[in-house]
């Protein structure tokens, strides 16, 4: 590790923690705008990639006595990578800032703000705009707007390619928050955290940002968007957006296509185990045919365009104990009640509740006044 030693614990309000992996020029672009931060703040950048050097690529920044780098030795893994930075930290807010993610300087400014208003929330996004690496220049679509998750509990990225002409400007609370750029209250990740892991690490790749979202609201935590904080994103996947699979089949043949094996894989066996950790009887028999139908449908298309990643199945079931005792963890921290879970997937749309609102069955999970 390299860092000018440890914190004081008490010396940043907010840590940033970029995992990389082949992409530490990146992070040389978006670290001056997180540095313009006007408050304490700690920067964590956690290299899974032995290969590069990530004091390099980041120049004169890896002098700068709030940004440390952590060397994980090996390909570690989002989770991992995560985890390490959290460890590592200091901040009473934590940023999940992906390599390729370039926040404006107001950006932590606006999530701060947001934070201290409502002490119930325990993650939130601004709004991820896309930006086109090959132009050097934002696209002006709309890369998340928060996410949703419906009835066939699949999650869905608001607004995900169209175009920021206002729709999206309004604060609203969404089910899960994308992890591209998801800040978390660190309180909130200690009270879901299992065995001192917030992230779960048998996920490897793909959906850990949905795994923790879902998790956060069972134990009574919000999370929200906050389109007064503004980022932009040069993701490399594409999703569907609001679009059904067979509205839009070549699209999704097309997204599949372009995934690897791993992801393709790990997007698999992560969705059975976040089923496995998170459902409940009153809502799972009500969804089972739309949960069936997501599920048959990707697991026939793999069937046919991608055999090999079925070996999702085997992976799942070797997994299978280690997420049943996670599931006893979930379950006795969890106060939101099943009904009041039901209505953010009822209809496939997250209800877009007055600022005061909260779902029925949603509890206070004690973290202090409002501001």
């Amino acid at each position: 590790m390299i860092g000018r030693g440890p914190r004081d614990p008490d010396g940043a309000r907010v840590s940033v923690v970029i995992p990389t992996h082949s992409d530490a020029h990146l992070v040389r672009r978006s670290l001056p705008r997180l540095l313009d931060h006007p408050g304490e703040i700690d920067v964590i950048v956690v290299n899974n990639d032995p290969s590069q050097d990530v004091t390099a690529a980041i120049g004169d920044h890896a002098d700068d006595e709030r940004v440390r780098i952590v060397e994980m030795g090996w390909e570690a893994g989002f989770a991992r990578a995560i985890n390490r930075g959290i460890r590592e930290s200091s901040g009473e807010l934590v940023l999940f800032c992906n390599a390729d993610l370039f926040p404006t300087s107001t950006y932590l400014t606006e999530i701060v703000a947001f934070f201290d208003l409502r002490p119930e929330a325990g993650a939130a996004i601004g709004k991820i705009l896309r930006y086109d690496l090959h132009a050097d220049a934002p696209t002006g679509l709309i890369d998340t707007a928060g996410l949703l998750l419906t009835r066939q509990r699949r999650f869905m990225a608001r607004g995900e390619g169209e175009p920021d002409d206002g729709r999206y400007d309004g604060e609203i609370e969404v089910f899960a928050v994308d992890g591209a750029a998801l800040v978390a209250r660190r309180t909130a990740l200690e009270a879901t955290a299992f065995e001192g892991k917030y992230l779960d690490e048998s996920f490897i790749t793909h959906k850990e940002d949905h795994d923790i979202s879902w998790r956060l609201r069972l134990a009574g935590w919000e999370c929200w968007y906050v389109p007064s904080a503004v980022a932009y994103h040069a993701r490399t996947t594409r999703g569907l957006g609001s679009r059904s699979y067979l509205s839009a089949i070549r699209s999704f043949y097309r997204n599949e296509r372009q995934k690897s094996q791993r992801v393709q894989v790990n997007a698999m066996k992560n969705q059975w185990l976040m089923l496995i950790k998170y459902e409940d009887g009153f809502n799972f028999v009500r969804d089972l045919p739309f949960i069936l139908t997501r599920e048959l449908t990707i697991a026939f298309h793999h069937l046919l365009f991608a055999p090999r990643s079925l070996a999702a199945i085997p992976m799942t079931l070797k997994l299978l104990p280690e997420t049943l005792r996670k599931r006893r963890a979930v379950k006795r921290r969890q106060v939101m009640d099943p009904r009041g879970l039901r209505r953010w997937f009822a209809d496939g749309r997250a209800p877009r509740l007055p600022s005061a609102a909260r779902p029925p069955g949603m509890h206070h999970p004690g973290v202090g006044a409002p501001g």
